[in-house]
Order: C-alpha cells, then structure tokens, then sequence
C-alpha cells in the first residue's frame, strides 16, 4: 500500500473508530457504576464507568480497600470509554486512547473475568496504523500506612546495593582473575516484607539500551525481581492483594515502579503496535494471607509447568556440585561425605564453543579447547573418552551434565570472513571456516545506533560488527533456523553418543537481553524498526531441545545470568555461576522453589571470616553449594578450610535432596531470633533453622496437617557431628512443637514420613 493510501486509510478507520465509540459511551454513560462489580470466592471488586478498579472487598473478614487499577499506554491520553457488564463474571472496558505525540488513536480494552481465586485481568492492544512502540502501563494503587507491607521476588529487598552494579567490566576481573568480590556478596533475607518506597526493579535483568548496552552482565544487582509479581501485606487483618503477570504471554523487557503512596507500575518495553496486530496480555488481581508464600504459592500452583522439573530425575541429582574438567582419581568416600553428587564437566572437551561434539567417529581424537589464546592444547580427547568418563563418574554414584552453549560459538573469530583454511569434511577444524560457511546469518551484530563500548577487551562493541564474548567467540542468535538447526544436530549426538550423561547445562543467558537488529520476530520493535528479542530466540530454542532430552530421561539444567520464570519453561534444574552474592543467591533460590538449584563458591576466601553464615544462607534458600573439588574451574577447590567446612556442614545438605519449598500461609514460625523454612524432600520433610543469635534452644511450630500428630520422631543434625540426635515433639493448640538444641548457630531437622 502507498504511503498516500496508508494515510487516507488511517484516517478513515480513525474517523469510524471515534463515532462508533462515542456512541456506545454515550449508551454506557448512562449506566449505574453500581452494577460494575465483580465477586469471586475470595473478594469483591468494584469499577467506575472510566474503566478503573475503584474498591476491593475482603470476603474473610469483611475489610474494604480503596483499591484503584488500570492500565494504559504511556504518552496516551484516554479519550472515550464504553464499560459493558457481560454477565455476572466478566465486565469489559472498551476505550480509545489518542497519542499525545503523533495525535493518532488505539483501542485499548480491559477484560475482567471472574476465576476460581482470583480475578483475572486481560488487556488489549489494537491499532490499523503504521508500527510504533511506546511502553504499556499497569497501575495498582494500594492505600499505605505504617501497618502495610510490599513483597517481590527479588534480588534484594533493599534494591541494589551492589556498588558496581553496572560495572561489569570490574566484575568479571573479579570472578575470573579471583579478585575482591566482598562488597558485592552483601545478603539480605529476601523473605522478609519491606514498607512501601520509592524504588525501581528491573525484571530478570536491567534492559538492554543503544546508550546502556550492559555487555557482560553479571547478576550482582539486587534491583531485580524475578518473577512479574507484587505483593501487598496488612499483618494485622492477615490480608494481601497480589497484581501477578502471566509468564504465558510473550514477555520483553520489564519494569516495576514502586511508590511510597502505595501506586506500583509495570512497564512492558518493545512490543510492536500497529498494522492490526492485536497486542493480549493476561494478570490476576490474588487476594491472600498476609504471607508471602501465600502469594507465592498462588503463582507456583497457576503456573506449575515453569517452577517444577520436566524431568523429576533432576532431583536425585541435586546436591553440591562441581564445575571440573579434570579426569583424575579423587576420594569418593570423601566428596559423597560433603554431598557431591554432579559435576558440571567444565567447558574444555570441545574444540572450540559451540561444537561439542565434532563430526568425528567415537575414537577420532581431537585437541580440547585451549584457554589462553595462541597456546598449544596440552589436552585431546574423543567421543569415547567423554562417554567413558561420564560412565566411571555413574559406576562411582555421581551424576555429569556435558556442557551446552545456545548463544556463543568459535573462538578467535574473526570480521570481515577471512580466507577459507579448510574444506568438505574438515571444515568443522576451523571455528572461522564453518561459521562463515554454516552459521553466519546467525550472527549477532552490535546496531547502528548503539553506544560504542571500548573498555572491555574482547567484549568491546563497535556498531556494524559482530558482539565478541568469551575467547573472542561470537554471540548468535539462536532463534534463527541454521543455527538452531546446528543446536538440535549438536543436542541429539550429545544424547546418542554420551549414554551415561544425565543431561546439559546451558551457559551464558546473560545475552538473551539483547536484539537482533537484522532479524523480525514479529513482535518487537526497537530503534523505529522490527527486531527479533533474544528472549523470544530462547523461547523457540528451547521448546526444541525440549524433546530431545526428555524424550530421552535426560535433563537441562542452566547457568541462568538473566532471572526470569518464563526462561525456565523447559529447565529441570539450575547451576548457578553467582550465587556467593546475595542477589543471585536469592533470585536462583526463588526461581527454583521446586527445582534443585546448585550455586557458586569461587574460592576458600568466600568462606571468612564466617564460614557457618556462609553455609546457612544456602541451607535456608535451600541451594547446594559448590564443592571443593579437584581442578574445579573459577570455583572452589579443596584446601584445609574448604574441607573442613564442607565435612561439617555435608550431612546437613543431604537432608535438602529432592527439596520442594512448602507454600503454605504461615505453615511454620518461631519465636527466637533465628530463621527457619520447610522443605518436601526425600522421604520426608526438612527444617533448616539458621543464624541463630545466642540462644540455645530454638522452639519451631509448624502447621502442616500431616506434621501434627505426637509421637513424631524427628531427628536434628548439627554442623561438625557426625550423627543427628532425636528431639522431642508435641502437640500443642493445634501445631506441632518443636524445642531444638543450636550448635553453632544452626540445626537442620529431618522429619520422616514412613513412622
């Protein structure tokens, strides 16, 4: 169509939008708002005629909020409104919005649809015109006073206090070069509500920006929530209101607004409007205890297929892990004492990123990957010898995850294409030569209009070439065909030719936050022109390795840079490169509440001065450490002090294998200054009971169903001894009672279910 008709169409589609909406407002104008209301089991919520939620009613107890919602699109005025009650469970709000900046219109409707515990909220987004983006809002308004509190899955519930956030540069030294890391390892308890403030969160990750690209990002920031949800917290009337985005929908980029009067915003960034595409975006609007595993516990429920394994052999699989390459003897009898049980084989077996198995026969040798640039490999291996390895590591009782990679390949690349050195069947011996030939259209380019970056070494950025990584690889983008095609290829030999593997672990999502400038995914837009996100590439990516290994009992884990529920889709468990910092700690264990996790240690120095709150902080998030292990690679490795801890502290992990977090409302509690979680686990139910301040004794009340009955033996296991001890219980108004002897500062309960 010509830019004339375009025009002349756009015009007379606005003229009809406008009279046909101002006639159905001038019929909805004359409704009484009092039929605008809507009831589920839970609540009664109240709208006026302009399409805003204006009161919220607490069934339980009768409490009534001035509640106020909507949504819109920023710079958007809103110019007319039909409300229209559809029957007695669903109201819909019908309305025409005119940009500010252009004067052009777009229809937004909100739908509001009664389910069984919640009301469900659906927006829409429609505009024949010409693509254009602008963020679309959702507003919440919850009245404030110094007895509310707010709730996130987030970093850190006090925002970033990192102090180099956004130096990534000074991070990765730091990780890689074993720098100091001690003012980015700060903790705080995430599961503890805050009062309302002024304050901004970045979903999964800060967003990429042309004049902020965030290249090598690193998850120290604790300004980041994890899952799209908010919560809201009244103690005293044990009432909450959650806003939670669905992780169905097709999800950009994020951020929620908090404000101190109780408004909490999200913005959704980079969705294409226009050319009659119809923009859908689903909410619920959860009414709940004033706990935050109420909340919680709604979403994990509503959303299962994202928090709980495909797989459930992930879960014989959790306990302290390892990130090694090497092949030599180590004592079994030791590391099953720490709770080893995986080791992630470090990324030296391939010849190069991105092929990790070459089109070789099962005894052809290669020369593995060779770290510092211009070096001789001092290592070769085969197909056999990677299989071999990985059935020794099962005969002992541990399990290996081969290494897999969906946004990197090669090494030393280089641009513009050099000269081809190989051909036909030897190709794939030079990362250059099969790249250009196989790969290149999946090259990820660094846009026009993005802010050079020139102070990162291989990680500079200089618009029109290629974004380089790690050993000068490049990034791609694994959303296009030929490199997915390359993935799957790559996937199925992992699983043909290495039988005793128990699976992948994909690293480096940090680059899913960017996008393909030369590529259209139909629903992004950036830089006035189509892109394709990265986040939709994973998404396509993975609902192809889907089946390829767990048609197979394999499993995928991930090495997840970028904190988002919707990435973990497909992904039964998480080996964590970040977790010796509060942030990632926090965000990994939240993430997978019913998934095994495995976190970073770097080195014996992250164990001082307090190696017991080092420890603590994982058995209460429920995460598995690092293990000090021969040759691990940039992570711990066995010294007097890594040992010692981890014999003391080993058998305390074995009691959180197989753990799933209890979702209850106020399902355990105690009194002393101590903190404590439930876990589901193997045989039974686990209690970690950490950083306790003095005391002795800590006494535990739990009120799951099935845990309180008398005669309930429990065993208690301490740092440092080898055996646990049995402690008494009780039964006591309706909760089970527990008193339970402290040894430095910690106790781990094991409830058994066959008693």
């Amino acid at each position: 169509m010509s830019l004339i008709k375009n025009f002349r169409f756009r015009i007379i589609y606005r003229s009809i939008l406008l009279v046909f909406t101002f006639l159905i407002v001038s019929c909805a104008e004359k409704q009484d708002s009092k039929d605008l209301t809507l009831s589920t089991s839970k609540f009664e919520v109240k709208f006026t005629n302009s399409g805003t939620i204006s009161q919220v009613m607490f069934h339980d107890n009768k409490q009534v909020r001035k509640v106020k919602g909507n949504s819109l699109l920023k710079n958007c005025k809103v110019i007319k409104v039909n409300a229209e009650k559809i029957s007695e469970a669903v109201i819909e709000f019908h309305k025409v919005l005119r940009d500010t900046l252009s004067n052009s219109s777009v229809e937004l409707k909100e739908t509001f649809t009664v389910s069984k515990e919640s009301l469900n909220w659906v927006i829409t987004v429609l505009d024949a015109g010409e693509f254009w983006s602008t963020p679309i809002e959702t507003v919440l308004q919850y009245p404030v006073s110094d007895k509310v509190k707010l709730w996130a899955p987030w970093g850190d519930p006090r925002g970033d206090t990192s102090g180099g956030g956004t130096n990534n540069k000074q991070i990765a030294d730091a990780i890689i070069n074993s720098g100091d890391l001690s003012s980015l390892t700060s903790w705080e308890d995430p599961l503890v509500a805050q009062p309302v403030t002024n304050k901004l969160w970045h979903y999964g990750a800060p967003r990429y920006q042309y004049d902020d690209s965030g290249v090598l990002y690193c998850p120290f920031q604790g300004d980041v929530i994890n899952m799209p949800m908010i919560s809201f917290f009244e103690k005293d009337h044990d009432m909450g209101l959650s806003l939670i985005l669905s992780p169905e929908d097709t999800l950009l980029d994020i951020n929620l607004e908090t404000k101190k009067d109780g408004t909490v915003k999200f913005s959704r960034f980079n969705h294409r409007i226009g050319g009659g595409k119809v923009l859908r975006f689903s909410m619920d609007l959860v009414p709940h205890q004033a706990d935050w595993r109420s909340s919680l516990g709604w979403m994990v429920e509503r959303y299962r297929s994202y928090f709980y394994p495909t797989n459930p052999l992930a879960k014989e699989i959790s306990g302290t892990g390892a990130y090694s390459n090497s092949d030599a003897e180590f004592d079994v009898a030791k590391m099953k004492k720490m709770a080893f049980r995986v080791n992630w084989r470090a990324s030296f077996d391939f010849p190069y990123m991105g092929m990790f198995i070459p089109p070789v026969d099962k005894n052809e040798v290669w020369s593995s990957f060779v770290r510092e640039r211009g070096g001789a490999s001092s290592k070769s291996t085969s197909i056999s010898k990677m299989s071999d390895y990985s059935k020794n590591m099962d005969d002992k009782g541990f399990y290996v995850l081969n290494y897999f990679n969906v946004t990197e390949f090669g090494t030393q690349i280089k641009y513009p294409k050099p000269a081809p050195k190989k051909s036909g069947a030897s190709m794939w011996l030079d990362a250059n030569d099969y790249l250009y030939e196989h790969l290149a259209d999946a090259m990820l380019f660094v846009p026009d209009n993005q802010k050079p970056v020139v102070d990162k070494d291989v990680y500079n950025t200089e618009p029109g070439k290629p974004f380089w990584t790690w050993e000068k690889a490049v990034v791609m983008d694994p959303g296009v065909k030929s490199y997915q095609d390359f993935l799957v290829d790559q996937a199925n030999k992992l699983v043909t030719e290495l039988p005793n593997s128990y699976g992948i672990c994909i690293n480096r999502m940090d680059w899913t936050r960017f996008y393909n400038h030369k590529t259209d995914d139909g629903v992004s837009w950036m830089g006035d022109q189509p892109v394709g996100s990265m986040y939709v590439s994973w998404m396509k990516i993975m609902e192809k390795l889907d089946p390829v290994f767990h048609d197979n009992n394999k499993v995928i884990y991930a090495n997840n840079h970028v904190k988002r529920i919707e990435q973990l889709k497909y992904v039964d468990g998480l080996f964590d490169e970040f977790t010796y910092a509060g942030a990632s700690l926090n965000a990994v264990a939240l993430l997978g509440n019913q998934k095994p996790v495995l976190g970073w240690i770097s080195n014996d120095k992250q164990l001082t001065p307090d190696s017991d709150e080092v420890m603590q902080k994982f058995l209460y998030m429920g995460v598995f450490p690092m293990a000090p292990f021969p040759e691990n690679d940039h992570s711990i490795r066995p010294s007097k002090l890594a040992d010692k801890v981890y014999l003391d502290y080993g058998p305390l992990f074995n009691q959180l294998r197989g753990k799933e977090w209890v979702l209850e409302p106020h399902v355990i509690s105690t009194k002393e200054n101590a903190k404590v979680n439930l876990f589901k686990s193997f045989g039974g139910y686990t209690i970690p009971i950490t950083h306790v301040k003095e005391a002795q004794l800590v006494e535990v009340r739990i009120k799951k169903k099935e845990l309180v009955k008398n005669d309930l033996k429990v065993y208690a296991y301490h740092p440092g001894d080898e055996d646990p001890i049995v402690v008494p219980t009780e039964v006591v108004d309706g909760e089970l009672k527990i008193v339970v002897p402290i040894k430095r500062g910690c106790a781990v309960l094991k409830i058994n279910k066959a008693q």
